[in-house]
């Protein structure tokens, strides 16, 4: 965890702030909006090719995202060498990013401004 992140940790926490940014979109969907039950997420991993999702209730999300250092991944998409596992359900893992990268994550947090 240095922190100067590298080009490839720089890299990866922008594919993940992508997949965060598609999900607050969705989020916002009027047909989403105080809907309580389990809604359909995508895996906010790095991979660029990755199109899974996730289920979870919509409190569950919203308590992952009060912290812009957090993302939601399908078991199996974390990068430990980048960031660590602070949750583990039977459907998706919470990773935290690791310090070097906290200002590319926060500064491209959707909510960053809220």
């Amino acid at each position: 965890m240095s922190p100067v992140p590298s080009d490839r940790e720089r890299r990866l926490a922008l594919n993940e702030a992508a997949f965060r940014v598609a999900n607050e979109r969705i989020r916002n969907w009027p047909e989403r909006r105080g809907h309580e039950g389990p809604a359909r997420y995508y895996c906010e991993c790095a991979r660029t090719s990755c199109h899974e999702q996730v289920l979870m209730r919509s409190s569950e999300y919203e308590r992952v995202r009060g912290d812009s250092h957090l993302f939601v991944v399908v078991p199996g998409h974390q990068m430990l060498d980048l960031e660590r596992v602070v949750e583990r359900t039977d459907h998706y893992f919470v990773i935290e990013k690791n310090p070097g990268v906290h200002g590319i994550v926060e500064t491209t947090d959707p909510r960053h401004d809220e």
